[in-house]
């Protein structure tokens, strides 16, 4: 996986980065893994969240040799931290899904894309780490509205359906940014156990629901 280069595709919206994943866009990863900046601050929580550690911000501060109001400038709170790189990486997966069905056009492209990108977010195992060790803190960051990780992934599925819309595939009963918004609330209640904090293997449940949404 080229870090650098697929972080660079990320959403633009200010409002919901750190300056840390704003600084990730410009940055070149070999670099920035050697000297303190935002975007090694970046990389180096992305790291720690994929061995599977929790992202201590004391332990970030003490390997990139800067002091916590230094780290918490670049990356703000924690939990702003660790949604940032949970988007990042379930981006990655979106961009790859829709990489990966380019004959397909419509309904049938969007089910194709929705299938894969959620298939791949419940295989994660650090996902699964970081549910069953901070149960609480992941289900607020993946889900909550005041959350950036489901905004910007509301967002990133509006910007999908407006393309097929715009190419005259797609014609959706609703408002994108609404049938955005029900695909996303739907796709949590069926993939996130709130009481067991695992992954529920229900991707095609809810993958049936979804494709009577989009016909």
């Amino acid at each position: 996986m080229n870090a650098a280069g697929d972080i660079r595709a990320l959403d633009s919206a200010a409002e919901d980065e750190s300056p840390a994943l704003r600084a990730v866009r410009d940055a070149n990863g070999a670099l920035t893994r050697t000297r303190p900046t935002p975007a090694a601050a970046f990389y180096a929580a992305r790291r720690m969240y994929l061995k599977g550690r929790r992202v201590d911000m004391r332990a970030l501060a003490e390997e990139l040799g800067i002091s916590r109001p230094t780290l918490y400038r670049w990356t703000g709170q924690r939990e702003q931290l660790i949604s940032d790189v949970l988007w990042s990486l379930s981006d990655e997966l979106f961009q790859r899904a829709k990489d990966d069905h380019p004959k397909h056009e419509g309904p049938k492209r969007l089910l194709a894309i929705y299938r894969q990108h959620v298939a791949g977010l419940v295989e994660a195992e650090p996902l699964h780490t970081f549910l069953r060790q901070e149960t609480q803190v992941a289900l607020r960051v993946l889900t909550s509205p005041r959350g950036s990780v489901q905004r910007r992934t509301v967002r990133r599925l509006a910007e999908l359906y407006r393309e097929e819309q715009a190419a005259g595939t797609f014609r959706p009963r609703v408002d994108p940014d609404l049938l955005a918004y029900a695909v996303v609330r739907l796709t949590e209640s069926f993939i996130y156990n709130d009481a067991l904090a695992t992954l529920e293997p229900a991707v095609d449940r809810a993958a049936e629901i979804v494709a009577v949404l989009l016909e």
